[in-house]
Formats: structure tokens, C-alpha cells, sequence
């Protein structure tokens, strides 16, 4: 049988306050459960797994804390006290009745455990009791047989067994007690480490200040999101040093005894193996290690250092490698070399290794003071990693030459490219202070360039356009074509974002006509075609972008193109042509750099939120979100969070999505961008209309038209969320002034989309001024263009709107198909808000089959299906309609009814007429 198994990763539980328990909640319920099956009076056994440090111990403590009514038995295995005769068993009974006579070695594990089951049975029949063994795999083997004994004869008894065991617990336990081990009824609670946001949350819990996106990354790779070295890691180093991406993470100074314990256990040729495999990294091959640690034979040091936990081996199908078991392992053993012994294998591997790079930057960890030659190595080192897409490396490597240059110019140069490179990689903070430490002039255009680009990352736009003009005016692109290249790309960005559409080409073609640079965010094509698309010319920008092959044959240095194709096609209502080429952009950008990589994943959003592929769309809109936040592009950060939260307004998941409209809010820097602004408010009204505030609706869209570069930003539309607001407040002529403005532009371009969206707001604006015919035509226009588009939603909604229209019209059959048709729909995507104002709708249209029923007609029929024995597949075969529609409509029964399963219809639903 399978053994129930709980190893999901754990969201933060309501009481998250304790900085132990951040995603524990999961776990604590599924415990609490047992806890009260045990309570009804059959046996339970928990067992809860994960390495150390993990946080068992302190899951079980907290659990036992709430737990109420019971009477608990604890004891703990050592690692020294295995040998010790019922150890642990003589714990458990040392505070009951039998305490005084404990057992002996001497005595038989049945005897024993009889003992132990009589006295359970002697606790009053409303309180449980619960056997605690923390570190179980450390218990004495009698101890343990006993156990075994009492657990075998409690099928019926209000007992809780809970055992913490470094997993898994089948390696680490007898054989007499794996079959209750497998038995179905067993609640395995396999703990892992935090998430990187649970890390970052306990960060900023630990630290006043917090931690920077990018350096909670690292320490969570770096733990692993262990919690007991995580918490050892922040009160043993300062913040400055955990966020310094250059300097290495060490291991807690607890970790490092234990490391230190087993390299004293190992003979020298193993230590060697060991010292050497830490300076190559995390993995490296077994003939470079032995070669570097001098070992001719270098197996039975492998076979010591795997034995003692130290390095492991990894299969490869090739050459053997070697491998630390985590990061903190290899973290202790390279810190304990001392700067000689990691000097001297660093100068080993310069040696030895054939590879410039690798070289270049293990001279560097070596030791080797600067010099012009280093300074050269490491400036093109870091071009190579950089276009190897290996962007922390190519950073580093970049911030060290800078620091090392030697003379001004060459200075400012290194420290423009060296900038470029960490925002690439994400490290907003790192280049701020390496731009701050620029000598010189303040006013060459290095200097105003440099700060111009941080202030763009840190989402200060007006004070990013003053910077960069004046790095443009003070540049002369004849003598510096790699600086001019660099402040034209940011400015057509900028253009973009601020909404300047025509600005952001013509710096675009600036950019274009100047030699190509590392180290910049890789938008300048994607820039430029999404400014032509919003400037009216998208023909010259499909022409741009006609050289591109199929998207699964674009190579990753024409990427850029690639998203300006899919940005011009999903703006011309080409979904599925812009789907293709975002997912076959998705694995080129993985490496590249992040503002690359957040572009992708909002653009893919978007696109399968059109297309109706909500679930994958609210993934994609996730990540370019995290990404968008771990690589400090607070420029686009507010884009991401604030479509995150759209679509999750349209689901109806209210609080999520006001949480991250908090976020997007609040994450504009010193000013949002137009584009920002734009999203923000169109987040703000889908949010707003779910409620069915439309004053709200309104409120939040208004401000948009005093924006003018707002109406050329690339959003989804919004005006006909407006006009909707407006005319549902009696705002007749301001709709109409709008929805004027609304269809030429649309019919220009021939975007069937916004010719859908406009027709079907003035048919509801024509049926709110009496002009049923007016408004009949409107709405079949709307119908007309939104089949033209695979864009589900917005066809459903234009059926909900002709729908109501039809109701109050009086032709109820017609409304009803339309309706029908539209619920089908946003039950399927699970557009909860919308769906139940289309139930509304239909349930006024055909009327109610019983006077006291509070069920709509669909919802009956479904029901009185359901009582007739049928599933939900074959009662959606009989009503023609999606098993997720069924599903829903049962769902909202049961709700309506107070009940919870078919077995409550037969007495609450009305009688047939």
C-alpha cells in the first residue's frame, strides 16, 4: 500500500510570526489530523524526516504546544548512547506510574513493551497519548524493539506515535519497523528547506535592513534553505559581507567543527583530494582533482572522503567527477585552508588549466597583484563569460578589472562595462557602489552615463532622461562609438517605457548604426520593434524581423528580434504566432540577462492569458515577476506585479492580487513609469470590476487619459473598461467621447481585438440610452470581430454583455444560447467573477423551476442529476458541457445548500414540479 507522503513545499501558516516556522503550515495541519483520528481512537504513527537542521525538532515542539488533552512520553536518541539497553524506553517511562521500575538489559523487548502498552492504557479515555522519540535512528536497538512491539498491538488505542528521523527512515530504522513504515495509514512529513521567499522573509525578520534580491539567492543556493544555518549564517556575518557577490559564503562555525571533525578523520592523501576539490568548485572532474592534489592513485582517498560524507560521487556516463555534497561542505573545507594553502592551489590550476578564463580568474584568486596584462585578461574574460550568457562570472570578473585599471580613462571604461555586467546580473546594489567610487569629472559622459543607468534600475526615470541626454551631448560618437552605442540603447528603452514611441525608435536607429557592446540588457531590437508597432508603422517592423527563420531556429544573438516579432504579432492579434516564438525565445533567455529574461516571461503571460491558458499564464506572470524583483529592474518590476495581479483579479483570487498590487504600487522607485502607471491602473480596474465597483473602475482609469505618451503604452486595452465604468454611472457623453477616440485608431491597424472591445461598450452604452436596434448591431459587430481572435475571455465577455442586453429585451431564448455559451467559457478558464454574474444573468433569463430553491436552473438540473447516480463526466456528456463546468456548478450547490457531498441533495433539493 502506499504510505501517505508529505513533502510538498510548504506555504507560510497564518501564525508565521515565529521565525522557525515559516512554511511549516502544511505539515503542522496534516499532524494536527492524525491527532485527531488518534483521539476517535485508532493508532496513528507519524514520522517526520530531513537532515539536520531542517527544523524537525522544532516542528514536533510547536505541534505539541497546541496540542490539547494529551499526555505526552518524550525522549531522544545520541549518537554515544547507542549501545545503551532500553535508553530511550527508560526515558519515556521515567515521569509515569512505572518510572521506579525501569528495564534492564536483561529484560525481553516483548516484556518491556507490554509494560509500556498497559500503562497507554491506562490514560483516561479523553486524552491521547503521545510518544515522542526525537533522533529515533539513534535509539538503542531494545529500545526500539519494544516499540515495535506496542505499535503492532494498538490498532484501536487513542495513541499518537511521532518519531524524527534523519530521512529516509527505511535506511535508518530496524526492519521491524518497516512495514508500519509502509502502511497507508503512516504520515511521512519529509521537511525541506526553505523557499527563496521564505528566505528573504526570514531576512528580513533577522536583519533590520534586510537583504538585497540577489544576495538572498545566494545565501538560499548557499544553504539550501536549511533554517538552522541559515540563521547561523545572518548572526555570524554582517550583511555587508553576505551581499558582496565577489566574496565567498562561508559555513556556520558550528558546520565547520563538524567538517573539521571528519577531514581529522581521514589519512593526508584524502585531505589533499579534499583541499583540492574545493578550490575547483562545487564539482570537477576526478582527473583534475587528483592532478591538482598530486595523487597518482587517487581511489582510496575517494573512497575515505565519500565514506566520511565529505565529497560524493557523481554518475556522468563520461569521466568520473567528484562532487560536494552541498555548498556549505566544500564552504568549510575551503575556508580552513588558510590563504598560503588557497594561494598555492589556485596557482596549481593556473598551471594546469588550458582554459583563459579559468586561468585569468584563478590568478586573481591567487593572490596576483594588479598589473596591466591581469587587468586585460580579466576585461576580456569577462566578454567571453558574458557571451558564454555566464553573467555572475562575466560581473565579477568585469568589477575586478575596474577596480584594478590602472589609469583614469581605462578606469571609467572598465567601470561603465563593469556596471553594465551586474546589472545584467541582477546586483543593482554592487554597481552602485562601484559607480560611486568612479574618480574623476562628474560631468564626462562616462560619469553621467554610468549614474543614468542606475537611476533607470532603480526605476528614477526623470532623473535617468536628464542623465542620459546629457551623457549624449557630452559624448562625441566618432571618438567613443562603444559609450554613444550604450546611452542610445538606454534611451530608446527608456522611450519605450515612458511611452515615447517615436523617441524610442529614433534612438533605436541611432543605437543601430553604431558598433555592438557586451554587457547591456539585450532589448535593443525587441526596443525597437515594439516602439514601431505603438508608432503605427508595424509593416516596417515585421519588414525588420522578416530575415528571422522559424522560431525553433533563431540563435540566441538574435533573441531580441525574436520578442519584438512575437510583441509586434501579439499586438496584431497573431496569438499563436506570438506564443511560438516566446517559447522558443524561453530557453535562449535562461542565460541571458535579466532584463532578457523578465521581458520573455511577460510578454508569454500575456499571450497565454489571451489565449485562455490561465493556469500556465499565471506561472510565466509569477516568474517575470521573481525575476523582474531578483534582478533589481525596478522599472519593470511594476509591470510584472501589477499584470501578475490582473489575472488574478479575473479568477476572483481577491487577496493575492491585492497583494501584489501593494507591491506594484509601491515598487515604482522615486516615480512610475507611464508603462507602469498604465498596468498599475489596469490591474487597479479589473480588480475593481470583479467587485462590480464601477465608481472604483472609473477612479482608476480616469487619471490615464490626462496621461498623452499612456495611450501609446503597450497594454492590454482598458478603455472599454472604462467606458463600461462610465456608462454603468450614468456618464453617457464622457463614454462616448472615449469610445470615439477608441475605434479609429484599431480600425487602422486592424486589430480584431480592439474593434471587439469598442463595438461591444457601445452596445452597452446604446442600450443604456434606448437605441435597442443601435445596439443590436454593435454587439453582432463585436461578435463578428472577437471570432476572428483565439481569445476566449474577451469572446465570453462580448456573449455576457449581448447576453443581458437580449434579457432585458425580452427575447429570453436568444439570451439564453449567449449566456450559456459565455458561462461554458468562464467556467473553463475559472473567471469566478464573471461567472457568476453570467449565472445571474441566465438564471433572471430562464427563470427559477422552484420558488424556494436558492439554485439557479443549471445548478438544478446538474443536482438532480448527480442524485440519479451519475458522475460528473457523464452528466457533462447529458447536458453538453465541460466536466470543469459541472464541477463548478456542484461546487457552488453544495455552498448554496450548506452541505458537503451528493449525499446531502436528496434532502435539500425541492421537490420535482
Amino acid at each position: 500500500m502506499p504510505v501517505n507522503t508529505l513533502s510538498c513545499p510548504a506555504q507560510r501558516p497564518a501564525d508565521a510570526g515565529e521565525v522557525p516556522f515559516l512554511g511549516r503550515g502544511p505539515h503542522l495541519t496534516a499532524m494536527e489530523d492524525r491527532l485527531r483520528e488518534a483521539r476517535s481512537g485508532a493508532s496513528r504513527l507519524v514520522v517526520v524526516e530531513g537532515p539536520p537542521g531542517i527544523g524537525k525538532t522544532a516542528l514536533v515542539r510547536r505541534f505539541l504546544r497546541t496540542a490539547e488533552r494529551v499526555r505526552v512520553l518524550e525522549a531522544s536518541g545520541a549518537e554515544n548512547e547507542t549501545a545503551l539497553s532500553y535508553g530511550v524506553l527508560a526515558q519515556l517511562l521515567s515521569g509515569t506510574s512505572v518510572g521506579e521500575d525501569l528495564p534492564g538489559p536483561g529484560d525481553e523487548p516483548g516484556a518491556v513493551g507490554a509494560r509500556l502498552l498497559a500503562l497507554t492504557r491506562r490514560i483516561p479515555g479523553d486524552t491521547v497519548v503521545v510518544l515522542v522519540i526525537d533522533d529515533a535512528h539513534w535509539a538503542d536497538a531494545p529500545s526500539l524493539d519494544a516499540l515495535t512491539f506496542v505499535l503492532r498491538r494498538l490498532p484501536r488505542e487513542p495513541v499518537l506515535t511521532v518519531l524524527a528521523v534523519h530521512g529516509p527512515a527505511e535506511a535508518r530504522l530496524p526492519k521491524g519497523l518497516g512495514k508500519l513504515l509502509a502502511d497507508e495509514e503512516t504520515l511521512r512529513v519529509a521537511l525541506d528547506g526553505l523557499s527563496a521567499e521564505q528566505t528573504g522573509a526570514l531576512c528580513e525578520r533577522l536583519l533590520p535592513a534586510g537583504l538585497p534580491p540577489q544576495a538572498v539567492g545566494r545565501l538560499h543556493a548557499h544553504t539550501r534553505g536549511n533554517p538552522l544555518h541559515l540563521r547561523a549564517l545572518l548572526r555570524e556575518v554582517t550583511p555587508k559581507a553576505l551581499a558582496a557577490a565577489d566574496s565567498p559564503l562561508p559555513a556556520p562555525r558550528s558546520y565547520q567543527s563538524l567538517v573539521r571533525d571528519r577531514l581529522a578523520h581521514c589519512d593526508p592523501p584524502a585531505r589533499e583530494l579534499v583541499a583540492a576539490a574545493s578550490v575547483l568548485g562545487l564539482r570537477a572532474p576526478l582527473h583534475r582533482v587528483a592532478q591538482l592534489a598530486g595523487l597518482e592513485n587517487p581511489l582510496p582517498a575517494v573512497e575515505q572522503a565519500v565514506g566520511q560524507g565529505l565529497l560524493e560521487e557523481c554518475p556522468t556516463g563520461g569521466p568520473p567527477e567528484l562532487a560536494f555534497p552541498q555548498p556549505l561542505v566544500r564552504a568549510a573545507v575551503y575556508h580552513q585552508l588558510g590563504p598560503a594553502r588557497r594561494a598555492a592551489l589556485h596557482t596549481g590550476v593556473v598551471r594546469a588549466s588550458k582554459d583563459t578564463a579559468n586561468r585569468t580568474w584563478h590568478q586573481l584568486l591567487a593572490g596576483r597583484g594588479p598589473d596591466p596584462a591581469l587587468v586585460a585578461d580579466l576585461a576580456a574574460g569577462a566578454r567571453r563569460q558574458a557571451a558564454a550568457g555566464d553573467w555572475s562570472r562575466a560581473a565579477s570578473m568585469a568589477a575586478h578589472a575596474s577596480r584594478m585599471a590602472a589609469t583614469r580613462p581605462e578606469r571609467e571604461r572598465l567601470t561603465v562595462e563593469a556596471a553594465d555586467a551586474l546589472l545584467c546580473d541582477g546586483r543593482v546594489e554592487e554597481a552602485t557602489d562601484l559607480v560611486r567610487a568612479l574618480p574623476g569629472d562628474s560631468a564626462r559622459a562616462a560619469h553621467r552615463y554610468a549614474h543614468g543607468q542606475l537611476a533607470f534600475a532603480r526605476g528614477e526615470t526623470p532623473s535617468a532622461r536628464l542623465l542620459l541626454d546629457d551623457a549624449w551631448r557630452h559624448c562625441d560618437p566618432a571618438l567613443d562609438p562603444e559609450l554613444a552605442r550604450r546611452i542610445a540603447e538606454r534611451l530608446a528603452l527608456l522611450g519605450l517605457v515612458q511611452g515615447e514611441a517615436t523617441a524610442a525608435v529614433r534612438w533605436a536607429r541611432r543605437a543601430g548604426n553604431l558598433p555592438p557592446v557586451p554587457f547591456t540588457g539585450g532589448l535593443l531590437r525587441y526596443a525597437q520593434l515594439a516602439a514601431l508597432g505603438l508608432t503605427g508603422a508595424a509593416e516596417e517592423g515585421v519588414a525588420r524581423a522578416a530575415g528571422l527563420p522559424e522560431s525553433v531556429l533563431v540563435r540566441s544573438g538574435d533573441v531580441d528580434v525574436l520578442l519584438g516579432r512575437s510583441a509586434l504579432r501579439l499586438d496584431r492579434d497573431d496569438l499563436e504566432g506570438s506564443r511560438a516564438d516566446l517559447r522558443s525565445a524561453a530557453p535562449l533567455c535562461r542565460s541571458g540577462p535579466a532584463p532578457l529574461r523578465a521581458t520573455a516571461q511577460l510578454l508569454l503571460g500575456e499571450t497565454e492569458l489571451r489565449l485562455g491558458n490561465w493556469d500556465m499564464a499565471l506561472r510565466e506572470l509569477e516568474s517575470a515577476a521573481t525575476t523582474a524583483a531578483v534582478g533589481g529592474l525596478a522599472w519593470l518590476a511594476p509591470v510584472a506585479c501589477a499584470d501578475l495581479a490582473g489575472a488574478l483579479a479575473l479568477r476572483g483570487r481577491t487577496e493575492q492580487a491585492a497583494a501584489y498590487l501593494a507591491k506594484a504600487r509601491a515598487g515604482g522607485g522615486h516615480g512610475h513609469t507611464a508603462a507602469a502607471f498604465a498596468h498599475v491602473a489596469r490591474a487597479r480596474a479589473r480588480a475593481a470590476a470583479a467587485r462590480g465597483a464601477q465608481d472604483e473602475v472609473a477612479g482608476a482609469l480616469l487619471p490615464l487619459l490626462e496621461r498623452e505618451p499612456v495611450a501609446r503604452t503597450p497594454v492590454a486595452p482598458w478603455c472599454d473598461l472604462l467606458v463600461d465604468a462610465l456608462t454603468a454611472l450614468g456618464e453617457h457623453r464622457q463614454a462616448e467621447r472615449i469610445l470615439d477616440g477608441l475605434d479609429a485608431p484599431a480600425a487602422h491597424r486592424g486589430r480584431h481585438s480592439r474593434l471587439a472591445a469598442a463595438a461591444r461598450a457601445r452596445g452597452t452604452l446604446l442600450a443604456a440610452r434606448r437605441s435597442p436596434a443601435a445596439a443590436e448591431s454593435s454587439f453582432r459587430t463585436a461578435l463578428a470581430h472577437a471570432e476572428q481572435v483565439p481569445d476566449p475571455f474577451e469572446r465570453a465577455r462580448v456573449q455576457l454583455a449581448h447576453g443581458a442586453f437580449l434579457r432585458r429585451a425580452g427575447r429570453r431564448t436568444d439570451a439564453a444560447g449567449q449566456l450559456r455559451a459565455a458561462l461554458r467559457t468562464f467556467t473553463d478558464l475559472g473567471a469566478t467573477p464573471n461567472a457568476t454574474l453570467c449565472e445571474r444573468e441566465l438564471s433572471a433569463t430562464v427563470g427559477s423551476t422552484a420558488a424556494d430553491s436558492p439554485l439557479t436552473p443549471q445548478e438544478l438540473s446538474i443536482a438532480r442529476l448527480a442524485t440519479s447516480g451519475l458522475t460528473n463526466r457523464q452528466i457533462a456528456r447529458h447536458l453538453v458541457l465541460s466536466v470543469k463546468t459541472v464541477e463548478f456548478h456542484l461546487s457552488h450547490t453544495y455552498t448554496k445548500l450548506g452541505i458537503n457531498s451528493r449525499m446531502g441533495l436528496l434532502d435539500k433539493l425541492p421537490q420535482r414540479p
